[in-house]
């Protein structure tokens, strides 16, 4: 933290730096103005050292000395003090508000990085009613909103619950953040595009796909729903599984703009997309479907330039793009992209193994490198249809039924010596469990989220969302 322990501007006559008597609700505290400067120019403290008119003077605040004691901990060593951890959280976050030091708090109790291969699961949260939680959207801030049942629960930045939502679907089985208080959801079972204000718990518009010409295209539910910064893709199919679309709609007044990628649905590579995520950094929206049917699964991974309204790149399994090479009846159970790796990733439906296909050389026939994990024992050979993928920093978080692990990037010599181009191969990945059933006998992973230096894990038949987060050393006691 910048200026903690270094003189801080002038703040009178010849005088850089001195000490500080701060009194706070009768208890005497003692501090430096480098100190109080380093909360920021506009908190509250840095605003009340200069006005000090000698050293023998003391500032006063008429608060609680406990939670300040706290507060000036993390001033002097950017941590927060074991203490902290007994204390009660609202009451410390109303103090840091006071003082105007919320940001470094926040700084404090939700780190930017989640590194997996140092990570403990914390606590659970706990919604209202008896309903398992159905969907998890996390935020960069480390807050996160729970979908469970016909409900939405707001959860901030220090995982205090803020209000809980009664939406109108009967279950809520996509839930995406497209603002800082509202909320898309939809459901399988209930037609419509769904926007909530989960602030003040309200409904704010449905929208729904709708065709005059086409009597076929009558009770749509959406599967999916993601977001750019100026629009909302939501993946829409009829209830006769006749027909599907991805919608995009402008955020800004929720009119739908355009109609992307109608199909049939008759075919398990035409059938609706199952999950939908934007690639900023590209510019495209990735659609992906995975179908399962009499004779297995299916699945598809498509990139769209939304502004040309055309398919970039495409990849089906059981392959079928005409290299005998690369022929196989294995589907992927689920694909996700990792931003930081600028890579798209898979798992397989009957092996369990991960692969990856570099977004910078993508290519039509076969892109795809195997993960290869180096240990003998941590070799994969578990392929489920309900394994999940998540990518978060360097990072590709995989659940396999109750288990969990974490592949993280080895570093690259390439990369240590300074080159510019980049490239993979296949150990340039670790495997590391996170949780393994050998330990435990935990429940199905059925959602995985990650915001802040947090990782979101909701199970079958659990009522709470289990938190985990990245290990953090903290300053030493300090009395109360």
């Amino acid at each position: 933290m910048n200026g903690l322990a270094s003189g801080g501007p002038l703040l009178r006559s010849g005088t850089t730096n001195r000490r500080v008597r701060i009194n706070v609700g009768g208890k005497i505290f003692e501090s430096t103005t480098s100190t109080l400067q380093s909360a920021g120019k506009s908190s509250l403290l840095a605003r009340s050292a200069p006005s000090l008119p000698s050293d023998s003077a003391e500032i006063f605040f008429d608060r609680d000395p406990r939670p300040f004691a706290l507060l000036l901990a993390l001033l002097r060593t950017g941590k927060l003090p074991g203490a902290s951890k007994s204390f009660d959280l609202d009451a410390l976050v109303e103090e840091a508000e006071y003082y105007g030091i919320l940001d470094l708090l926040k700084a404090a109790m939700v780190p930017s990085t989640l590194d997996g291969l140092d990570i403990d699961r914390v606590q659970m949260l706990v919604s209202n009613g008896r309903d398992f939680p159905s969907a998890l959207s996390a935020g960069a801030d480390g807050s996160l909103w729970v979908g469970h049942g016909g409900k939405i629960t707001a959860y901030d930045w220090a995982l205090r619950k803020q209000t809980t939502t009664l939406t109108e679907l009967y279950e809520v089985d996509s839930l995406h953040r497209i603002s800082e208080s509202r909320a898309a959801v939809g459901s399988k079972d209930f037609p419509g595009l769904h926007i909530y204000d989960t602030m003040n718990g309200t409904h704010v518009k449905s929208i729904a796909w709708s065709d005059r010409n086409d009597t076929r295209i009558y009770r749509t539910c959406v599967q999916s729903v993601t977001s750019s910064e100026s629009a909302i893709f939501a993946s829409f199919e009829t209830g006769q599984h006749t027909d599907n679309a991805i919608l995009m709609v402008d955020k800004e007044n929720l009119q739908i703009v355009k109609e992307i990628g109608r199909e049939n649905g008759r075919s398990a590579h035409s059938k609706v997309a199952t999950k939908l995520m934007y690639l900023g950094s590209k510019d495209l929206l990735m659609a992906t479907g995975v179908h399962g049917g009499t004779f297995g699964y299916s699945s598809y991974t498509r990139l769209w330039d939304v502004r040309a309204d055309k398919i970039v790149w495409e990849w089906k399994e059981p392959n079928s793009n005409g290299d005998a090479r690369v022929m196989e009846r294995d589907s992927f159970a689920d694909v996700t992209y990792n931003e930081d790796l600028a890579g798209i990733f898979k798992v397989s439906v009957m092996t369990g193994k991960l692969a990856m296909a570099d977004l910078r050389h993508l290519k039509p026939q076969d892109p795809w490198m195997q993960m290869t994990e180096t240990n003998p024992a941590l070799a994969v050979n578990d392929g489920r249809p309900d394994t999940k993928l998540l990518g978060y920093g360097k990072q590709i978080f995989c659940s396999r039924g109750g288990d969990l692990e974490v592949w993280s990037e080895v570093p690259l010599a390439a990369a240590r010596a300074g080159l510019n181009e980049k490239e993979y191969w296949e150990t340039s990945f670790r495997r590391n469990f996170i949780e393994h059933s050998r330990r435990h006998t935990g429940q199905e992973v059925m959602a995985l989220a990650a915001g802040g230096d947090r990782l979101f894990v909701a199970r079958a038949e659990m009522q709470g969302v289990e938190v985990w987060e990245t290990h953090r050393l903290v300053s030493s006691e300090v009395a109360l």
